[in-house]
């Protein structure tokens, strides 16, 4: 069989018992010899040949839990997310504003909170930008939205609004409205925005791919397909890419779980949308997404025990815990891998029970996201479970957002068992990597690096200064590097259920990345300064440097 493409002359690290090779050969999209030796028989008149100089050969990264609508349609409005400081944030906004005179309303996001005094930022900041047409970002993190007078006026939020089901209305020492609307608050604003259609929803998710692809980036999970925390669905969208054949990544789509819609009526829906997407090459439906708490910045995290300076504060469980197990097990019954959103540690246990009430009996993939705070005992408990630890490393630093607007509300205790990705992996839990992206940068070797170091990298604007440089954060929880890039690999793929990738083996799609320096022989502080040189899906080439 005379292969399309050999990839030979380099290190090709195959993350499976073979190790580290020379040489691949591709054929069809699929990888039909591993070795040199092997590689020779495939060589034909027409084969072409890829010369790796030398250079490092992976399979190609994958993001366990992403949003690249989200993301995509925030590189299409006002993207704050590549600057950082109120004067860098005037002057983007303002722009934006400039250049965007007929917009009848300013969207945008990226926002980081350390930037404003008490981590919140208010109305009259962008009322001084744009008084008269209303303004809405979302914070980087997704659990909140920085709006001005004019918006807050056009929802008819005032003093008198009470805080919705789910949400928080940020309020001064009078009672009126700030402008910061937290998690469920935010929608009294979001859903009088201009509809997004379905041309905007295309466009921005190739934005998303284009991006992804440059950063090495060949499938992902979509964390929330369905209207979901203000990101419109895109189900449609990618199945209309993949049709048109425009989609060259593989996404695995985790629906959306709507807790105020009926249950056996939701179970219902999700089995005919993963039914439909199963005619597709590179789409799939077969996780559901479960939101549990918020986050810790504004004490929406659910935790076992109060927050600091918040008197009996342990924040929001957004399901009761019955009722989520419930909802597990009949999701369970129907094959669907359950993906839920927990970041304190009450979350995290009411995850694992809810978990836990599968009967078993199929390759279940369930898997617990962020887990920023989890209980000793529950750590074993997790990897006995069987349960995928879908872990966000960028997050796991000093960076001013976390000493600034978050560790402030954590106990001494709760500190310590703050990002415990090596007591994870200790305790034989399965690891998979991810980005949150737009949460934070989708760029998977800053991910390693900061994995790896438990600091920044150098060139990230969200974490310049010395401490996040240079202070590791709680550095016993470090990742070895093999550990962090079989997350992104091996890892991701099984959290993704896409079996036939995240290793470099005869019949795996060829889905590769080719990278300037190799993870596993630089200095650790480099890490992060590592880029992709080029991206191959499924056998062609979707991005070179």
């Amino acid at each position: 069989m005379t292969a399309d493409t050999i990839f030979e002359n380099g290190v090709v690290r195959t993350m499976t018992r073979v190790g580290t090779t020379d040489a691949i050969a591709v054929r069809d999209g699929r990888i039909v010899a591993v070795g040199s030796g092997e590689v020779a028989a495939h060589r034909g008149r027409r084969t072409v040949s890829v010369d790796l100089a030398g250079r490092v050969l992976l399979p190609g990264f994958q993001d366990a839990h992403i949003h690249p609508t989200g993301g995509g349609l925030g590189r299409m409005q006002c993207d704050l997310n590549e600057v950082h400081g109120i004067g860098a944030y005037r002057e983007t906004i303002a722009e934006y504003c400039r250049t965007h005179p007929d917009a009848e309303w300013i969207r945008g996001a990226g926002w980081y909170g350390d930037v404003f005094p008490g981590g919140f930022p208010d109305a009259a900041f962008l009322d001084a930008i744009e008084p008269h047409r209303p303004v809405v970002l979302d914070s980087h993190d997704g659990h909140g939205s920085w709006v001005n007078s004019a918006a807050l006026r056009r929802a008819g939020i005032t003093r008198e609004t009470p805080d919705p089901a789910g949400g928080r209305i940020q309020r001064d020492a009078d009672g009126e409205p700030t402008g910061m609307l937290m998690e469920s608050a935010a929608d009294l604003v979001t859903d009088l925005l201009p509809t997004v259609t379905q041309d905007d929803i295309d466009a921005a998710l190739l934005a998303a791919q284009g991006y992804l692809h440059s950063l090495g980036i060949t499938s992902w999970q979509d964390a929330a397909v369905g209207d979901a925390i203000g990101i419109p669905d895109a189900f449609d969208a990618y199945r209309r890419l993949d049709d048109s054949g425009r989609l060259t990544a593989k996404v695995t789509g985790a629906l959306w779980w709507d807790r105020d819609a009926d249950v056996d009526g939701q179970v219902r829906f999700f089995e005919e949308r993963r039914l439909a997407a199963s005619t597709g090459r590179r789409f799939q439906a077969t996780a559901v997404k479960i939101m549990q708490d918020g986050v810790c910045e504004n004490h929406t995290g659910s935790m076992l025990s109060p927050y600091r300076g918040r008197g009996d504060d342990r924040g929001m469980s957004f399901i009761e815990p019955e009722a989520l197990a419930d909802i597990a097990r009949r999701l369970a019954v129907k094959r669907f891998d359950l993906h839920v959103h927990a970041v304190g540690d009450r979350a995290v246990r009411e995850a694992l029970d809810a978990i836990a009430t599968d009967a078993g009996g199929w390759d279940s993939r369930h898997q617990v996201t962020h887990i920023d705070i989890i209980d000793r005992h529950d750590v074993a408990r997790l990897g006995r479970l069987g349960v995928i630890a879908n872990l966000q490393p960028l997050w796991a630093r000093k960076d001013s957002v976390l000493v600034e607007t978050k560790l402030p509300y954590l106990t001494d205790d709760q500190q310590e068992r703050h990002f415990a990705f090596r007591a994870l992996r200790d305790a034989g839990a399965a690891i998979a990597l991810s980005s949150d992206w737009p949460v934070s940068s989708p760029d998977p070797l800053w991910g390693i690096h900061v994995a790896v170091n438990r600091t920044a990298p150098a060139s990230d604007p969200h974490a310049q200064d010395a401490t996040a440089q240079c202070d590791p954060l709680l550095p016993e929880q470090s990742l070895t590097v093999d550990d962090a890039v079989r997350g992104y690999t091996v890892g991701a793929a099984r959290a993704n259920r896409l079996d036939r990738t995240g290793t470099l083996a005869v019949g795996q799609a060829a889905d590769l990345v080719v990278l300037d320096a190799d993870p596993y022989e630089v200095a650790p502080r480099d890490l992060g300064s590592i880029r992709a040189v080029l991206t191959v899906a499924d056998g062609t080439a979707v991005f070179e440097r």
